[in-house]
């Protein structure tokens, strides 16, 4: 073990990150493989603005999705590669993966990482369960957002050290693409800046040109925009997409009026009228539950607690300029998914992301720490470290094995219909999913009314569909009854079921 420790630190930095980054592209093309053409809901929005886009139909695009960067990269890949638009956007996938596998690894070298932790960082990395087994398989904009933010990082904490106008400029630019990709970096953008004004190093004044370079960018581009608006009074600030959301007049009134409402539900029809003082309160601490929840499993109970005994020990393991950039961040990550789940009372665990990557870097450094065993004599602390080892390699071929059969259930039934209607009479398709795989017209997302179908009079189009292609879960049975009892004129034909059988898509015929 003593022999394979040398050999490892023979080896460059820059080589190991390198080996790792190709290990992680390959890993990212297998997961893109085994999809075999499964897309989340929310792809259809991106994926059917790119095809506008490559038609040139630009305000039509927009209209899809007003947040289009992830779109026009996918329609620029596919003008570049001849790719079709699903597999440009799969080769996106890859590529952005690459990109924050890079970026994971160099901000772990700016934090003090050598070769040990760059292994160790590669392990926690390429086994993480829900960041590649559960998102990385989705063709979403989530992964700009990953390879942006964390480069965005890199180039500011090497600022933070060096003070050097070019590192400033280039966070500048990367945290504006994280933000082009999704809107909740823009409190990044605007936040983590601020910690070069608590920098003990320096006079005041320097710190205050410090954080003017960090946003000379952003200052000059809302400049623009303002001049813009003001010359301009017959444009609307609807123009500004997502922007809009964030700097809204009534944007407090935004945050709270859901909260206020649901405390009240929760006072009135839950705790009571003597116990109705504590719904805001008892709302509050199932937020902070809930996100001490999702972070647990966005970033998998090991590297938590990994996490945690680094941060306790980060003096020693940890340098102290990256720490508390990445601790800032971390705190601004928390902040985000407070405002998130204040305003829409959701919270995926793609939104928690941003501070799992950080907690993920920590882990790194208890984890390289705990490598030190594995050449000592200690038998139990180095089956232990044997074990963690085990648990994130097998963690990382659970990521890599096919899909078990029912999987792909969606595309196994839009595939029997198309053989079965080579004629092409009409199909009522309950989802826009539906739709997308069926190769059907765009007609916008969501969940289609079938019970409309049953209203309609006989002349209308919309009864006038030879197929019915309806999904159906064990948690909702009375579906299946509502569709024979209003529209009884349909027959089931066929049923595909997902793996575990709680959801299916059935075919009916008239």
């Amino acid at each position: 073990m003593n022999n394979l420790s040398q050999k490892l630190e023979t080896i460059s930095l820059s080589k190991l990150q390198f080996q790792i980054v190709v290990l992680s592209l390959m890993i990212a093309a297998q997961v893109q493989y085994i999809q075999h053409g499964w897309i989340n809901p929310d792809s259809v929005l991106y994926l059917e603005a790119a095809k506008l886009f490559a038609k040139g139909e630009w305000q039509a695009g927009f209209s899809v999705f007003p947040w289009p960067l992830y779109s026009l990269c996918i329609v620029a890949t596919h003008k570049f590669t001849f790719l079709s638009i699903h597999h440009a956007a799969q080769l996106l996938n890859v590529v952005f993966f690459g990109i924050a596998t890079a970026s994971f690894l160099k901000i772990i070298q700016l934090a003090g990482g050598k070769q040990r932790q760059i292994i160790a960082g590669a392990l926690i990395w390429l086994s993480a369960q829900y960041m590649i087994g559960g998102v990385l398989e989705m063709l979403m904009r989530d992964e700009g957002f990953w390879a942006f933010y964390l480069t965005s990082l890199v180039f500011f904490i090497r600022f933070y050290k060096t003070d050097h106008f070019k590192d400033a400029l280039l966070w500048q630019l990367c945290i504006m693409l994280a933000t082009l990709f999704r809107i909740e970096a823009i409190l990044f953008l605007l936040l983590l800046p601020l910690i070069l004004l608590l920098k003990k190093q320096g006079t005041f004044t320097a710190r205050l040109v410090n954080l003017f370079k960090c946003n000379v960018i952003h200052f000059a581009l809302a400049f623009i925009v303002i001049m813009v608006f003001v010359t301009n009074k017959q444009l609307s600030t609807a123009m500004l997409g997502r922007l809009n959301e964030v700097f809204t007049s009534n944007i407090i009134h935004e945050f709270t009026r859901s909260l206020v409402e649901k405390s009240h539900i929760m006072s009135t029809l839950v705790l009571g009228k003597y116990l109705e003082e504590f719904a805001m309160q008892g709302l509050l601490f199932t937020f902070i539950y809930i996100i001490f929840v999702k972070a647990i499993a966005a970033t998998g109970i090991v590297n938590i607690g990994l996490a945690g005994f680094a941060i306790k020990h980060q003096k020693q393991l940890i340098e102290t300029d990256a720490y508390r950039v990445l601790s800032t961040a971390a705190i601004i990550a928390l902040i985000n998914m407070g405002l998130i789940i204040t305003k829409v009372f959701v919270l995926s665990g793609r939104y928690v992301l941003a501070l799992s990557f950080v907690l993920m870097v920590f882990a790194t450094f208890y984890l390289a720490e705990l490598f030190k065993y594995l050449t000592q004599n200690n038998k139990q602390k180095k089956w232990l470290v044997i074990g963690l080892i085990i648990i994130m390699l097998l963690g990382t071929i659970k990521n890599l094995l096919p899909k078990q059969e029912g999987y792909n259930y969606q595309q196994d039934a839009i595939a029997w219909l198309s053989e079965q209607n080579k004629s092409n009479k009409p199909v009522f398709y309950e989802d826009s999913r539906m739709r997308y795989f069926a190769g059907a017209p765009y007609i916008g997302t969501g969940i289609y009314n079938w019970e409309l179908l049953a209203t309609e009079d006989d002349s209308s189009s919309t009864n006038n569909y030879e197929y019915l292609v309806i999904n159906h879960s064990t948690q909702h049975p009375e579906k299946e009854k509502m569709i024979a009892e209003k529209l009884s004129e349909y027959h089931e034909v066929n049923r595909f079921s997902s793996a575990n059988s709680k959801k299916s898509i059935v075919i009916y015929q008239k």
